[in-house]
């Protein structure tokens, strides 16, 4: 028993430290993006992949938030 409600912590915790990384990705993007030369093409992607990123994120959809910013900071060429 001890073993199930200690698992069942772990997994609860390494989920809700996962959904608060979507927030520091977007403050990564949210600084760059002024600083970083893209052509008009590829900074709409990142606005658009930026907005869609929060949205998941505000639905609970962690995992497709961190693909969606992952996605952005890719074009921006940034970590």
């Amino acid at each position: 028993m001890k073993k199930l409600i200690a698992s069942a912590v772990l997994v609860t915790s390494s989920s809700l430290a996962f959904a608060h990384g979507c927030p520091g990705e977007m403050k990564k993007i949210d600084t760059a993006l002024p600083n970083t030369k893209l052509s008009a093409q590829d900074a709409s992607k990142v606005k658009d992949l930026r907005a869609k990123g929060e949205e998941q994120h505000k639905a609970g959809q962690h995992t497709e938030s961190m693909k969606s910013l992952a996605d952005a900071k890719k074009i921006m060429g940034i970590q």
